[in-house]
């Protein structure tokens, strides 16, 4: 599931994932992805994990983060 951070907290570093790639959401950075840590609110990136990225490489443009409650398009 994809991660949204921002450049000040950098890349995401989760216990059963791997993230290898940031890309930019749609209007970003004058966008609603906000990064998704404690306390911070600047614009964020969408992290991909690796099947995220052959995902991303093959067209997919749409990504689910871990509570399924948004889904997110990049550029």
């Amino acid at each position: 599931m994809a991660l949204v951070r921002c450049t000040q907290c950098g890349s995401p570093r989760g216990r059963t994932r791997r993230y290898v790639v940031a890309v930019k959401p749609v209007g970003y950075p004058d966008t609603a992805a906000i990064c998704g840590r404690s306390k911070c609110g600047h614009p964020g990136l969408v992290w991909l994990d690796e099947s995220e990225k052959v995902a991303y490489d093959n067209g997919e443009r749409i990504f689910e983060v871990p509570n399924a409650a948004v889904k997110i398009r990049v550029t």
